[in-house]
């Protein structure tokens, strides 16, 4: 996908709709028409460059996804700042189909409605146009392919919120009874998606226009991830037919792992790359790049390094993880975090031998025997003799494999954009005994995924030039994973070519599909499947923070579990900070409750319990129709819970 840095027509959404007949019509020389623009091959690839635009890549810099799956919150001291509304069952039908804002608490989650079909029509006005062109067939085949891709992407996104959308094939004018048309149930909206990819995939050109552009693979990623979604919603939610979906899932994840069955052996690079060398990563198949250019760039980079970062993960996100044996913490042998005794060390045995993945979605625990405030520009270690030495174990750890080892572009201890170094972690806001103006946390979580040292972001210029991952391999083994799983084709070879890889490149032991049975993990919510229980868990893990959590519990019909939990964080101890009044921890009971009394010395972090609240409602897996879409098409029926 090139970057485009002029505008074409203003996308040519004002393009001439109608003109007068005959032979003295003159079109404007200069200004794009449907005549003059829709000609060659050349015209229409021009044209396409405004379709790419579809994708968000770095737009959002504080992990919403995570924070409405429940994995994540928002830094806030109350639950209603904490939690998105999904979560306090606070959901409203919105008048205009805009996002959400909450003005008088601008840090607070905000969540899409997103009742927009601008996009459609632009796609629509290049299809409406291919038939006359001059191009040959196998060019309008092409362009036909480029267009029922990006069709096809958006109304998935329709679909997964609304459910019935009304499906539009052709530009509409003022007068088109379309306007008023009620919508297309789900299920006929759904085929269409899937009829649109896979004429796309035979017809696309292989390569597609160059590179990092949509092409044969592109196309088949995307119905891995469509046919994966729309199959398992309609196994969870009991609508008809969701095997067809799964196997187009599974037929095209197929394509593509033929076509490119590896996985990039750098975790950290496939989210910390610049342009040129995201374009040698295989397994990264579509991506969206960015420049150093102040307004053509994103901020994610510097927000993680600033005061700006304002959110956190959850006890229960850093629990998923798996054991370098391959085993959950509740059953593997090398887990180290219940043996521990010690209160102050009992965060660092969490994170000891654990997969890679942790260390690089997570800052693991660390503190320098440095003062805890000061702008800091060189680290101070404990001797290996002092009692703290353990403080240092996990900065040595990473920074012996930065650079060219696993943990790629990051190093610790962390710092801000100015290389000031945050001297402990968890460092938190609580702390009487000293703190940071940035990397601070209630509860201690950090997520620095896209962290690293070599982007340059002065000031919020949204300048940040890291490239962001659209479509990778890495996904599609999973959604060919689990549909394998959903439909009881799962195999150890299946296993062998999709989780190990991923597992492998984690530094963790492979899944052996004939172990993994009823005690395999004792958190296990006991309706789903052992070996599935698994599968979800890889994806969790592995898709962290791209923007499939959400989705994947509404899919899954896990929002009102997943949401009920009260958030919990690391393990400390109040003496270590001070012991300041306005910090709360809690511990576990031997019959599984918490206990949260403010006796407790030493605990998990917590900021509050989910008691009044009102919670995830069973109508919020679909999203409210704006009242004001309703308003101008009274054929458009709100979704069931929203007309009360």
């Amino acid at each position: 996908m090139k970057k485009i840095y002029y505008i074409i027509a203003s996308a040519m959404t004002a393009l001439c709709s109608g003109c007068n007949d005959g032979f003295l019509e003159v079109y404007p020389k200069d200004q794009q028409t449907e005549v003059t623009a829709f000609t060659t091959n050349a015209s229409f690839k021009t044209y396409a460059w405004s379709l790419y635009e579809i994708f968000e890549g770095y737009s959002d810099t504080n992990f919403s996804d995570e924070i409405n799956a429940g994995y994540f919150i928002t830094k806030s001291n109350s639950a209603a700042g904490s939690l998105s509304k999904w979560a306090t069952g606070d959901i409203t039908v919105p008048a205009n189909p805009e996002n959400y804002e909450d003005t008088e608490n601008p840090d607070k989650v905000t969540y899409h409605h997103d009742w927009d079909f601008a996009f459609i029509r632009q796609v629509n006005l290049m299809l409406d146009n291919i038939e006359s062109s001059r191009m040959d067939e196998a060019d309008k085949e092409h362009w036909r392919s480029v267009g029922y891709f990006f069709r096809a992407y958006r109304y998935m996104e329709l679909l997964s919120r609304y459910g019935d959308v009304p499906w539009v094939e052709h530009v509409l004018n003022t007068h088109s009874t379309e306007l008023t048309m009620p919508r297309t149930p789900r299920v006929e909206v759904a085929d269409h998606i899937l009829d649109n990819l896979q004429y796309a995939e035979s017809h696309i050109r292989q390569g597609g226009d160059g590179n990092n552009t949509v092409n044969r693979n592109v196309v088949n990623a995307l119905i891995s991830r469509f046919g994966l979604f729309e199959g398992t919603w309609r196994k969870y939610h009991n609508l008809p037919d969701g095997e067809k979906f799964l196997k187009a899932s599974i037929e095209a994840s197929r394509k593509v792992l033929a076509a490119v069955p590896d996985v990039h052996p750098q975790y950290d690079a496939l989210f910390n790359s610049n342009t040129d060398n995201m374009s040698k990563i295989k397994e990264v198949l579509l991506y969206k790049e960015y420049r150093n250019v102040k307004g053509e760039g994103h901020s994610r980079v510097r927000s993680l390094r600033t005061g700006e970062a304002r959110t956190e993960a959850t006890k229960d996100f850093v629990d998923r993880f798996l054991c370098t044996d391959g085993k959950p913490i509740s059953t593997s042998d090398v887990y180290e975090g219940y043996k521990e005794t010690d209160g102050s060390k009992k965060e660092y045995a969490n994170f000891r031998n654990r997969d890679r993945r942790l260390y690089l979605t997570i800052i693991p625990p660390y503190m320098t025997d440095n003062a805890r405030s000061g702008n800091i520009t060189a680290f101070k270690r404990y001797e290996p003799t002092s009692p703290k030495a353990y403080a240092d174990e996990f900065i040595q750890l990473i920074n012996a494999n930065s650079g060219s080892g696993w943990a790629g572009n990051k190093t610790l201890p962390a710092s801000n954009f100015k290389n000031y170094y945050t001297t402990r972690m968890p460092n938190l806001w609580q702390s009487s005994n000293g703190v940071w103006n940035w990397q601070k946390a209630y509860m201690g979580y950090i997520p620095w995924k896209f962290y690293n040292t070599w982007v340059i972001c002065p000031s919020n210029d949204s300048s940040n030039d890291s490239a962001a991952p659209i479509f990778r391999v890495g996904e599609v083994m999973l959604n060919y994973a689990e549909a394998a799983c959903e439909l009881g084709e799962f195999t150890q070879s299946i296993a062998d070519a999709t989780i190990n890889k991923l597992r492998t490149r984690g530094g963790v032991a492979p899944m052996k599909v004939s172990a993994i049975t009823d005690g395999w993990d004792k958190y296990r919510e006991p309706d789903v499947n052992p070996l599935l229980w698994e599968i979800r868990r890889e994806r969790i893990v592995e898709l962290a923070c791209e923007g499939f959590a959400f989705n994947d519990i509404r899919r899954w019909k896990k929002a009102e579990s997943q949401l009920s939990k009260m958030p919990m964080g690391a393990y400390i101890v109040k003496a270590d900070y001070g012991n300041p009044s306005s910090m709360k921890v809690a511990r576990y009971n031997e019959d599984g409750t918490i206990n949260t009394s403010n006796t407790l010395k030493e605990g998990h972090l917590y900021i509050f319990t989910m008691q009044g609240l009102k919670g995830w409602q069973p109508h919020y897996y679909l999203y409210p129709v704006p009242l004001s879409e309703q308003a101008l098409n009274p054929n458009l029926t709100p979704n069931p819970g929203y007309d009360k």
